[in-house]
């Protein structure tokens, strides 16, 4: 694990905001194929806060989320030269941390957890944006939300906190965007019911 570190906060870019194009991806895949450990470090440095989290939200479990995915990045880095994500680069890193949480849950004997209907499983949001909104609002949208079941709490997540587009929320949850469309319109009424004397 000595290979990754955290950069300073400053520095670290907010993966929600990064869209790299196709000949950018590209070039970042066949970097990391020629042994670049600097491209390995932008890669790290963009998604590894957000990865934990949606890992997080998975497992509900705080002590071994950094080791789940640092390993991801591990194993990018030591099949460095064979590494070839399909899809973008943000869907393979979500794919494999969908992943790596299934497979932590299944050796605890506990992936009963990740079927049920989950409000367990969804950690307080922390984006910067929602501390200037009064704390009482800010309560009534989180039980709201945790009010999901749990599908559809996980494509909203994925959407609206993690900054995945629908196709790639396809991708990483192998549902068709059909799916991911009915599930945001879903949580969306939902949302609409729940704070209705919120928003009028």
């Amino acid at each position: 694990m000595a290979m990754f570190y955290r950069a300073p906060k400053s520095h670290v870019r907010d993966f929600r905001l990064v869209r790299f194009s196709t000949d950018r991806e590209e070039d970042l895949v066949q970097r990391v194929n020629d042994g670049d450990q600097s491209a390995i470090e932008d890669l790290f440095d963009i998604y590894y806060d957000g990865l934990c989290k949606f890992v997080r939200r998975l497992t509900n479990s705080k002590d071994d989320v950094e080791d789940l995915v640092q390993d991801i990045f591990v194993r990018i880095w030591v099949n460095r030269e064979d590494w070839s994500p399909k899809g973008s680069i943000k869907a393979y890193l979500f794919r494999s941390a969908r992943n790596q949480a299934f497979n932590f849950l299944k050796s605890k004997n506990s992936i009963e957890t990740i079927k049920c209907d989950g409000s367990e499983l969804l950690t307080p949001r922390s984006d910067p944006a929602e501390k200037v909104i009064d704390t009482e609002i800010s309560e009534r949208i989180d039980k709201a939300i945790e009010k999901l079941p749990h599908r559809t709490k996980l494509v909203f997540t994925l959407n609206r906190q993690d900054g995945l587009s629908y196709s790639e929320i396809a991708d990483v949850l192998e549902i068709s965007m059909k799916t991911v469309e009915n599930q945001i319109a879903r949580a969306l009424r939902h949302l609409r019911k729940e704070l209705a004397n919120l928003i009028k």
